[in-house]
């Protein structure tokens, strides 16, 4: 995403007094460092925002840059900021790059407003592809074996081990090629022992933001 898109993003869909999160991802980290900034520019008191973390990471940057650190169990998420790999005409989208899906839903679920930003070239009619899966270690090839059924299943590694994520869990990436029904894939796989949570969030975006050779910006309830 280009920087001139950041200031326009930050003041549309930030104000004075939020409480505000990013979901876990590198794109993600070098958003905070850029609301801080906009914040700044704007004569905005950063006290006056507060930012929940998704991951270690996300909190380390918030606080070097003066962003007040505040608690899911204390505090309503006002505006969530989520960079996607994927997203629908529907406001359904997928996730790849996270560092905890369980963490990233329960924002997602949270907050009174999401606002998905991804690129014009994965705004699409269907998803399909990757879809990751954030499942327990314990037993986790036979949770992969299952996997299998929607599609194939593959243990993301750095070098030779699993990725683990913050909350000390696998990711395991399924590839699927058409997905008929959504509802149905998050179910059914859910219900299988092991697996925490999926990288498939329906109907959680509120405002969507494409960005390409402009920037387009769509909402449920209106275009603006």
């Amino acid at each position: 995403m280009e920087d001139k898109y950041i200031e326009d993003i930050v003041v549309r869909y930030i104000k004075e007094g939020d409480v505000i999160s990013v979901g876990s991802s590198e794109l993600g980290n070098k958003f905070i460092k850029r609301i801080a900034l906009a914040l700044e520019e704007k004569d905005i008191p950063i006290f006056n925002v507060e930012f929940v973390p998704t991951s270690l990471r996300n909190a380390t940057i918030a606080a070097s840059v003066g962003l007040p650190i505040a608690d899911i169990n204390d505090k309503e998420v006002d505006v969530a900021i989520e960079f996607v790999d994927q997203v629908d005409n529907n406001y359904n989208f997928i996730k790849r790059n996270s560092s905890s899906l369980v963490r990233d839903k329960m924002i997602a679920q949270s907050a009174g407003t999401l606002v998905v930003i991804a690129d014009e070239k994965n705004f699409v009619d269907k998803l399909k592809g990757t879809i990751p899966f954030e499942v327990a270690p314990f037993g986790w090839r036979r949770t992969m074996n299952q996997l299998d059924s929607f599609g194939k299943a593959n243990i993301r590694k750095e070098k030779t081990r699993p990725v683990k994520t913050e909350s000390g869990n696998y990711i395991i990436d399924v590839y699927v090629d058409n997905i008929f029904s959504y509802d149905e894939l998050e179910y059914d796989s859910k219900n299988i022992p092991g697996v925490l949570e999926t990288g498939l969030f329906l109907g959680y975006a509120d405002k969507i933001v494409l960005h390409g050779k402009k920037l387009q910006l769509l909402s449920r309830t209106e275009y603006k």
